[in-house]
Order: structure tokens, then C-alpha cells, then sequence
């Protein structure tokens, strides 16, 4: 029973520490306070149920839903951009969108995922969460490579900068929009991505299971911070976000084993993000100054 527990909650954590990579690169990278993950990541989960369940490979399933977030992130990159719309309103606004898409996608307000439409297969107890941990760390590994890469190309370099000072645009004969298209399409990909691997383990897309996913992300964020310290490497920051949503996924496990209600789980998020807020004032981490939160 306790290594079920345990691989559960390295397994979670994983899955959201997608999450905070997307938020991540939205707020760190952007300077953009990007509340699309709220609906990017059901989008991505819906998504993937219902191509999973039609019969096509788990596998594709995942990687629309990796396309679907993405462009999510892109919309709300154009409402912000094209309409001037404020990044934060921006954000809430295809969030709140992506409600009713996914709705419409789902045709109802949550459906289920059979178990030999997961990557896992027909498997079920500790033998089906050790082979999606399996998946987990495949998926984690090449996503932290992926990024690590990029974050060292011309494009990722680009991207960092023009987040810390939108007016090196000009200075490096890039688009300012071109690059926050990028950014926030590549950010919400994972979160979609986030949330199709969510519904591997839950086998389960629900409407409702996005509100307040962004809090969880920055909660993963800022723990992953404070735990890398002085340290600016892309793969260092990103491991440690991961280490702090395994961190996060425990405390709030932890809790709910001491006997607090499952309702309370959001509640005990927002209580770990205070400490972090507190912590961050408390320390030489200053990533929120520079958001651009109009």
C-alpha cells in the first residue's frame, strides 16, 4: 500500500510539474501572467478522451492535445497582441472560453476513459501506476530535453529577452508578437499536455477540472524557484520546479492522509502558495516585479 502511494504521488507529480513548466515559461520567460492554463489544460484532457476513445492510439491522442493547448496559448497571444487587450483579461478570456469548447467537445460534462484506451492498457492497481510512471518519466525527460534545447537556441534566446525587455525587439530585428505567439503556444502545449496525461491516471475528462489549475502551476513555480536558489540554468530551474510539484503533490497527499476532507485540496494549494509568497519576500527571488500584468 505505501509504495502505491508513493509511486501515486511521484506519478502527480510529474503531471503537474508539466503544469508549472508551462506556467513557467509563460511567467518567466514571457513576463506574461498567463491564466490560459485554466482552460488549456481540461482542453487538453478533453481532447484526449475523445480521440482516445474513438478508437485512434492513446499516443495521438496525447499529441493533439499537445496541438489543441498550443493553440490556445496562440489565442490568447492575439487577444493580447492584436485586440491590446490586457495580458491578465487576455488570459481570462480564452480561458473562459475554453469552458464551453470544451463542453461542446465533450457533449456533455464529463466522460470517461476506458482503460484500453490509456497508454497504460488493460491494467489496473500498482502493476497499472508503475507503467504510467514509466510513460511519465519517457514523456518528462524528452519534454525538460526539448526545452533545454530550445531555451539555448536563437529562438529561446529571443524569447528570454524580449520577456525581460519587450524593447530588444526592435534592437534584434524580431517581432515582439511573433515571439510571444511562440512563447505562450509552446506554454500552453505542455499544459495541454499536462492534461492529457492527467487523464491517464484519473481516466476521466470533467469540465470543471481546470478552475484554478494556474494556482497549482505557480505554486509549483515559485517553490521551484526558491529551491534553485541563485541558480539560471534552464535545466536547473525546470528540475526544480518538478522537485517542488512532487514537494507539492506530498504535502497535499500528506494532509488529506491526516484526515482532512478531499474537498479541501484546493484549499490546502492556497495555503502552501501564501507560504511561498512569504518565503519569496523572504528571499532574494524576485520574479514578480517585472510581470507585465496590464
Amino acid at each position: 500500500m505505501i509504495a502505491y502511494k508513493v509511486l501515486v504521488i511521484l506519478g502527480d507529480g510529474l503531471i503537474f510539474g508539466l503544469l508549472a513548466t508551462g506556467v513557467y515559461i509563460a511567467f518567466q520567460w514571457l513576463r506574461f501572467p498567463d491564466l490560459t492554463p485554466d482552460g488549456s489544460f481540461v482542453l487538453g484532457a478533453a481532447i484526449c478522451v475523445k480521440v482516445a476513445s474513438a478508437g485512434y492510439p492513446p499516443l495521438l491522442a496525447v499529441f493533439v492535445s499537445i496541438a489543441a493547448g498550443a493553440l490556445a496559448g496562440s489565442c490568447t497571444a492575439a487577444v493580447n497582441k492584436l485586440v491590446k487587450v490586457p495580458t491578465v483579461v487576455s488570459g481570462l478570456l480564452v480561458s473562459s472560453a475554453l469552458y464551453s469548447i470544451t463542453w461542446l467537445i465533450l457533449g456533455k460534462p464529463n466522460q470517461f476513459l476506458d482503460s484500453p484506451h490509456t497508454l497504460v492498457g488493460d491494467f489496473s492497481g500498482i502493476t497499472a501506476v508503475f507503467h504510467l510512471l514509466i510513460w511519465l518519466v519517457i514523456i518528462c525527460a524528452a519534454t525538460v530535453a526539448g526545452l533545454v534545447v530550445f531555451g539555448g537556441s536563437i529562438w529561446g534566446l529571443r524569447t528570454r529577452a524580449i520577456g525581460e525587455n519587450p524593447l530588444l525587439a526592435n534592437d534584434l530585428g524580431a517581432s515582439e508578437r511573433q515571439y510571444t505567439l511562440l512563447g505562450l503556444a509552446l506554454a500552453n502545449g505542455i499544459v495541454g499536455l499536462s492534461g492529457a496525461l492527467f487523464t491517464q491516471r484519473s481516466f476521466s475528462a470533467d469540465i470543471n477540472m481546470g478552475i484554478g489549475i494556474t494556482i497549482i502551476g505557480l505554486t509549483g513555480l515559485i517553490l521551484g524557484l526558491l529551491i534553485a536558489g541563485g541558480r539560471r540554468k534552464v535545466i536547473v530551474i525546470i528540475l526544480c520546479v518538478f522537485a517542488a510539484s512532487i514537494l507539492h503533490k506530498g504535502i497535499t497527499f500528506l494532509t488529506l492522509e491526516l484526515g482532512m476532507p478531499a474537498e479541501s485540496f484546493r484549499l490546502v494549494s492556497a495555503v502552501v502558495l501564501l507560504l511561498a509568497f512569504f518565503l519569496v519576500r523572504a528571499s532574494s527571488v524576485d520574479f514578480l516585479k517585472s510581470l507585465k500584468w496590464n
